[in-house]
Parts: structure tokens; sequence; C-alpha cells
């Protein structure tokens, strides 16, 4: 007589991970949850009640991190948020400037022609981009397309030691690129509770990518005054009268040059 001894057969993989999720779920139903055991984070209140009221939201300590992510009127905080529009205040907005530039109010034969120049440009103060398209003075040139890009570190607007760096380039279709930079260091005082002056002392350089042409660069030290009008007569808007003096000194393959302003400037922001 002989003996056999019958096995079972193994269950497939799959079959052991559903009955092993179907006994896990009955005896989670059964059974109340331990303390301290891993909890999945939806927020169920919310859910159920999509039309909570978010003024009855109160805030979660922010000492218990679980108190945000399990907070059931979650949702109707995110709805009040979006409705608010603090998520579009939070990024600032590009400023976009129109170009247009050569085009005289009234056509005078008197007046010499000039280059005109038409685009936009986004960004000012850091960081600007600019295309334009620019029709040249002289009789039989055709027009160019052209690329400029410009990142500056602004001066400061208070008295005291200033400074200010600067680079671009432009780019042509029918011209050559050049790339620039400027360094700017001064001193601003104040000498009279209205009157500012400025001592600064500039350099600035381009490249030119064209055969015989290359680097350019020169000094330029400058003095200028500032009166404050607005301050000075109460008026209700900005006003502002400045005077410069400029000499250029050139460094390679530059130009003497000597420049004198005055700038009025009246600014009024209605309410």
């Amino acid at each position: 007589m002989s003996h056999r001894l019958v096995f079972p057969k193994a269950a497939p993989p799959a079959a052991c991970v559903i009955a092993g999720l179907l006994s896990a779920g009955h005896a989670g139903a059964q059974a109340p949850v331990p303390d301290g055991a891993i909890q999945l984070p939806i927020p169920r209140g919310a859910l159920m009640d999509p039309d909570a009221n978010a003024m009855d939201a109160g805030a979660p300590a922010a000492t218990d991190p679980d108190a945000v992510v399990f907070n059931p009127a979650l949702a109707a905080i995110g709805r009040a948020n979006v409705a608010s529009g603090a998520h579009l205040r939070a990024r600032a907005p590009i400023p976009v400037d129109i170009i247009r530039k050569g085009f005289a109010a009234r056509e005078s034969m008197a007046l010499p022609r000039q280059d005109r120049s038409v685009g936009f440009r986004l960004g000012k103060d850091v960081f600007s981009l600019s295309t334009s398209l620019t029709t040249p003075a002289q009789q039989g040139a055709s027009r160019d397309a052209r690329l400029d890009w410009r990142w500056a570190q602004p001066a400061s607007a208070g008295p005291g030691l200033i400074w200010g760096v600067s680079t671009g380039g432009t780019g042509a279709v029918g011209g050559n690129p050049e790339q620039t930079g400027d360094a700017m260091i001064g001193y601003r005082q104040e000498l009279l509770p209205h009157l500012m002056l400025t001592t600064q002392l500039g350099m600035a350089g381009n490249y030119v990518f064209a055969a015989g042409d290359g680097f350019h660069s020169a000094l330029t030290p400058e003095v200028k005054l500032s009166v404050d009008l607005a301050r000075m007569a109460d008026l209700p808007w900005q006003a502002s009268f400045d005077l410069a003096l400029a000499r250029k000194l050139p460094l390679v393959a530059s130009d003497y040059e000597t420049r004198g302003t005055a700038l009025l400037s009246l600014k009024y922001k209605w309410q």
C-alpha cells in the first residue's frame, strides 16, 4: 500500500493582494482606528458639504499641522481665497510700453528726416526686452527688425553713496550685433532742505561685432543740481527742476563730448 501526500496549490499573487486589502478594509470597518495610525489627508467634511460657509471656517492653530490638513472647511477656505483674487495680486504685473519714435505731430519741410521705430518693450527697471521695426531716414535704405535687452541695478534715490551697473545688447537682422555695459558711482548730498547736489563718475563701453569697428569706451564725470519744487511750494503734485553738466573723456575709439541739460518735470496723479 502506498501513501500519497497532496498539498494545496499556491494562490496567485494577485489574489493574495486583493484578499489582504478586503480583509484589511473589513477589519477597519469593524474596529476603530488606533491612536497614531496613518490617515489619508482628505478633507471629507468639505467634500460632503461643498457649499460650506467660508466665514465659519476658522483658521487652525499653527502649532498643529494635522489640523490644517484635516480641517473640514479646507475647500471653503480655498474657494474664498480664489474669489478674493489674492493669488493674482501676489504676482506683480509686467509693464508693457509701446515704442513709437520719429513720428512728429505735424510734418514740416524744415524738420530733418528721422529714423522711425515702432514696437513694444517688456519690463522697465531691472530687466527689459524690446523689439521694434526701424525705418532709416536715409533715402533708399530698407527697414530693419531689432531686438534689444537690458539688465540694470538702479541707483538709489536717497542721499549718500550711489552706484549702478547695467549691461545690454542689440541685435538686428540687417545690421551688426552690439554689446554694451555701463557702471556708475557717485555721492548725493542735500545742500538745502529742497536742493540736492549729485556728483558721479560713469564709465560706459560697447563692442560692435563688425570688421573695422570693435571696442569703444569713455569716462564721464557729471554734476547735477535738483530742486524739489513741490516740497518748496507745497504743491499737490510732483514737480522738480534738474540742471546737469557732463564731460565725456574717451578711453578707446571715442570722441570728446560736453553735455548740458535742463529738465522741468511735472507729474499729477488723479485720485
